[in-house]
């Protein structure tokens, strides 16, 4: 699928989330900020898609952009040549010699994400929606951090989830009610709650029509 379409980068669900614990709270923005003036010549590729303005790298700010749009990596498919070009590993390079994973929690999710839309094209990335998934960090007993949605291909969604609660997870369907919604026609469980990573404004730039048999996503679906 990845190579017949020409996909470098494959992600399931999105999770806007930096990890925060740094003492300045727009110093990764302004990292990239930098890099993008000093490197790229301001090029910023998709990377202000979710932000208020996005007229150049400089309104990459928490105060435009909020939490970062990001790839809810636990599970990805990535071009592993795609990512071993100059341009990633130059960019990864700097990031990493900053010192900043260590010392600030610069996590994997957010350089990851930001390394898909700042250089690779978004056309060449997909967000799959079609089949179920589920993850959750923490305690087993419940949905603590993580996501459980339902595929949107399933052609019985709800008995599905109840499948699913009971003989995968087993977990309680009342005590997780709360957390149940339905967005963009795909029934989500998920922990935090999803009005601040999720919107139904359909994506652009998506290669696939509606006949070619390739689901078409909506690239802010959590």
């Amino acid at each position: 699928f990845m190579e017949h379409f020409g996909i470098n980068y494959g992600y399931r669900n999105v999770a806007r989330e930096t990890g925060l614990i740094w003492p300045r709270p727009d110093q990764y923005n302004s990292f990239i900020r930098d890099y993008s003036r000093l490197k790229l010549n301001g090029s910023f590729g998709w990377l202000l898609d979710t932000c208020e303005q996005k007229t150049s790298i400089l309104d990459f700010t928490r105060e435009n952009c909020g939490e970062q749009y990001g790839f809810y990596n636990n599970f990805f498919i990535a071009n592993i040549d795609r990512f071993l070009e100059d341009d990633v590993q130059s960019f990864l390079s700097v990031l990493d010699n900053s010192g900043n994973i260590f010392v600030n929690r610069w996590n994997d999710l957010i350089i990851q994400s930001t390394t898909v839309q700042l250089l690779l094209k978004k056309q060449n990335t997909f967000h799959f929606t079609g089949w179920s998934y589920a993850h959750n960090s923490g305690f087993n007993s419940s949905l603590h951090y993580g996501i459980l949605q339902v595929g949107k291909f399933n052609k019985n969604p709800v008995q599905h989830y109840y499948q699913v609660m009971d003989r995968d997870m087993d977990w309680s369907v009342e005590a997780h009610q709360h957390m149940l919604y339905m967005n963009n026609g795909i029934l989500t469980l998920s922990s935090p709650a999803p009005g601040k990573c999720c919107a139904a404004k359909p994506g652009e730039y998506w290669p696939h029509t509606e006949d070619s048999g390739i689901l078409t996503p909506n690239p802010m679906i959590c």
